[in-house]
This record gives C-alpha cells, structure tokens and sequence, in this order.
C-alpha cells in the first residue's frame, strides 16, 4: 500500500479513537447511574418483560412516597403543586418537561441535548447548578426552589444539605430483577417515576396523558413492523465504546428491551443484569444466524459502518454478511424517561425496516 493511503489509514483510524473514547467516558457516566440499580441476588426468571396496563394506572390515586418503592428518600414534608423545582437528573427534565413544567434549575444542562434532546427550547434556558455527580448547593440555593429531585444512588450523601434548602425527592433509578413474580424492566421504572412526579406536581392527568401518548406510539411502530413480517424477530441493540470489538448489548431488563417487548421484538441477549448491560463482542454474534444488530454509533455521522466494523471477526458475523447490521444515529440514550423510550421505538422500528428479513440477503448495488 502507498504510504499515503497508509498516513490517510492511519490517520482515520486515530480519529475514529479520539471519539469513541470520548463517547465511553460519557456513557461511564450512565453505567455509574444504572447501578444505582436496587437489584436481586438471583437472576430473573426468562420469562418475557410485563409493562403496565395504562387503563389500570389511570385508574389508580397518588399513594404515599413512604409506600412507594422507586423512592429512596423523601422529606416528610412537601409542597402541594411545587412551582419551582430543580432536577438533578436528565430523565427528570424530561418528565417535567413531557408535563409542561420549566424546572428553575438543573445539572448539566449543556449535556441534555445530546443524550436526550426532547422539548429542548423549553430546557434551553434553564440555570445550571453544577453536574449530576456533583451539583453545586449555592447554585440550587439561588435559585429558590421549592422542591428538589435527585438520584438516592449519587445524592443520598448531599440529602440532608439539600433538604436544608428545599423539600427534596431522591428516586431509586432501577428497579428488582421481578416484582410480583413478574419481571419488570426500567421503562416500567421510568413510567413509574413519570407518575409520580405527575403526582408530586398535581400534573396526573398530563402524566397519564403522556403515557397514552407513548403506547400510541408503540403500536403504531408494532403495527409496522407486524406489517412487514418482522414480528417477533431476534435484535441486538448495541451501544459503541471505543473499545476493539467490545460493545454494550442492552439486556432484557434494560428500557430496549421493554422496548422491543411492546414492538413485537425478541432482544438479545435476554438475561436480566444489574445495569440493564453486558459487554458483549463480535465473537458472540458468530452463532446468531437470525441476529439483526442494531448499532449505536458513539461518533460523528461522517465515519461509515464499514469503518466501525473493520475488524477480522466482524466479517464472519452472519448479520453482517447478510447486511442486517443498522447504524443508528448517535447517542439515543437508554437511561431515559417515557419520551425517550417512545424515540427508541421509532428509531429501533426505522433501522429495523431499513435492513433485510432473516432469510433475505441484501441486493448487492
């Protein structure tokens, strides 16, 4: 090979490294988060994910947070339709905002848009106080909230200064391997915590209204693919990390796989795991002839599949040969709230309907 082509090789590569790395050490950040996780010693059953009937939980009252599982802590005493809140959480922004409410304040602000990035103009101006590992106490006090929400898992230390400034709500992020004998996965968490803070904000109707919204949308996508004939086929949903031929695959506790659950979809690999997370490699796609991978890109849209691909594994991974492996477009977060997990359903639907069936090979151009 010239050693132009070589230079330029090399060069594209280093590039490719720069940003991968910079998108694991992001994504550390979500890892830390999911293991805030209240976890089972023993794994869950393999029986598929249940999702809540939305009619049931229309119909049910806002009970009180000492009774409710996904809060670790809460201040014994809160105000009745809080007006300014400061959220310390991505997940909770988007809650608020899917409600109709600005909060007053909240942690990485400039973050928001590129890992979650819904109603954005509503967000765009809000103050920042400090990261989500650790906000600044002076910010939030300046801001003058009358409730505050964070995470047990990082903000349990703080909860007593926080509480000085404001009545404060810590969540508990993920949820057991089962509940009732049923296994849950953290959309049915994050819809949880949507209904919640409906509750805690007198915004129930808008809450349910949200929820009504996401189903509506998960049908419409299973009717989709159900259309196509894809029902019920095996996909990976696997996040890019800058590490040779290591990737995150979503597990079936993970929001992806509540995800694919609602589309009609078997994700892979099924198992339930404390983040919701396994590495996983090109090697263990050699034996999954019916996989399609869906992969998420963590770099910018110019460097091609091909590229992230090239490795001698890769290319005796039958979903590749057949041509059913997706990029997806960068960064769709899998930590977040209902809005997020409805982006997800387009998003998996879309790549999924872009690629050939099982049993049918892409057309070579």
């Amino acid at each position: 090979m010239p050693r132009s082509r070589r230079e330029k090789k090399a060069r594209r590569f280093r590039q490719l490294c720069t940003h991968a790395v910079i998108a694991a050490t992001l994504f550390s950040t979500a890892y830390a988060f999911a293991q805030g996780s209240s976890g089972a010693a023993a794994a869950a059953s393999a029986s598929s994910p249940t999702h809540p009937n939305t009619a049931q939980a229309q119909q049910q009252t806002c009970k009180p947070l000492a009774d409710n599982p996904i809060v670790s802590q809460a201040s014994p005493s809160l105000p009745a339709k809080p007006k300014r809140i400061v959220v310390l959480e991505f997940m909770f922004a988007e809650d608020l905002a899917a409600v109709g409410i600005t909060p007053v304040g909240m942690a990485d602000p400039e973050y928001y848009p590129v890992w979650i990035g819904y109603d954005n103009a509503r967000l765009a101006s809000v103050p920042d106080i400090g990261t989500r590992q650790e906000p600044s106490l002076e910010a939030i006090a300046a801001v003058k909230p009358d409730l505050i929400l964070g995470v047990g898992l990082r903000h349990a230390p703080i909860f007593a200064a926080l509480e000085r400034i404001a009545p404060t709500v810590l969540f508990k992020y993920g949820p057991n391997f089962t509940e009732d004998g049923s296994r849950v996965t953290q959309l049915d968490w994050s819809r949880k915590i949507l209904r919640t803070i409906g509750c805690l904000t007198g915004r129930e109707e808008a809450a349910r209204a949200v929820e009504a919204r996401v189903d509506a949308g998960f049908a419409r996508d299973a009717r989709r693919l159900a259309e196509a004939g894809r029902r019920g086929e095996q996909v990976a949903w696997l996040q890019e990390l800058g590490l040779p031929d290591r990737y995150w695959a979503f597990t079936g506790n993970s929001t992806a796989a509540g995800v694919a659950h609602a589309l009609g979809l078997d994700l892979w690999p099924a198992e339930a795991t404390r983040e919701g997370t396994a590495y996983v490699s090109s090697e263990d796609l050699l034996k999954k002839p019916k996989l399609t991978v869906l992969f998420v890109s963590a770099t910018e849209t110019q460097v091609p599949l091909a590229t992230k691909l090239d490795s001698p594994i890769w290319r005796f991974v039958p979903a590749r040969s057949a041509g059913r492996v997706g990029l997806v477009e960068r960064n769709i977060w899998g930590f977040g709230g209902p809005m997020s997990a409805l982006r997800l359903a387009d998003t998996m639907t879309d790549t999924l309907l872009s690629l050939p069936a099982p049993g049918v090979r892409k057309q070579e151009r």
